[in-house]
């Protein structure tokens, strides 16, 4: 298990910018430290929950993937508790739970309108399909930039 530490000393961002231009895109505010990706998976057609915490590994911020939330098995999800960096494995109310502490590095997220991505932290959605289908890079930050505007509810 990785040992970290939620950033809250100051509050943390997350940075959105096109994966091959680096454009600047939007800054998303976090008050928890925490945020979700969610989409409908292309091959099984149903909705996934991706579940993320920012946390602090010395100075650094870094990304740490908590869960992933689905309700069928098909190709590129996961179907057993052996999923790389995955501690449990459940079944509730028609829903599966993959728990793990994954590390992410580098986070980008492809995005096609058909699958309604979106990017959702305590009481903020982002539709992430805005930037028509493309690769978006989103980094953990301290904070946004005061020049720069805040994404305030972008559903």
């Amino acid at each position: 298990m990785i040992a970290t530490t939620p950033f809250s000393l100051f509050g943390s961002a997350l940075s959105i910018s096109q994966t091959r231009s680096d454009v600047f895109l939007e800054c998303v505010e976090l008050s928890d430290e925490r945020f979700d990706l969610t989409f409908i998976h292309s091959v099984s057609l149903t909705p996934v929950v991706d579940k993320y915490s920012v946390v602090t590994r010395g100075d650094e911020l870094s990304i740490l993937q908590t869960a992933e939330h689905f309700i069928a098995h098909g190709q590129g999800l996961p179907s057993l508790l052996n999923e790389p960096d995955a501690y449990d494995f459940e079944s509730k109310n028609g829903e599966f739970i993959l728990k793990m502490n994954r590390d992410i590095p580098n986070l980008i997220v492809r995005t096609d309108s058909r699958f309604q991505n979106r990017l959702h932290t305590s009481g903020i959605t982002v539709n992430l399909n805005q930037w028509s289908d493309i690769g978006l890079h989103i980094v953990p930050i301290q904070a946004c930039e005061q020049d720069v505007t805040m994404v305030k509810n972008n559903e």
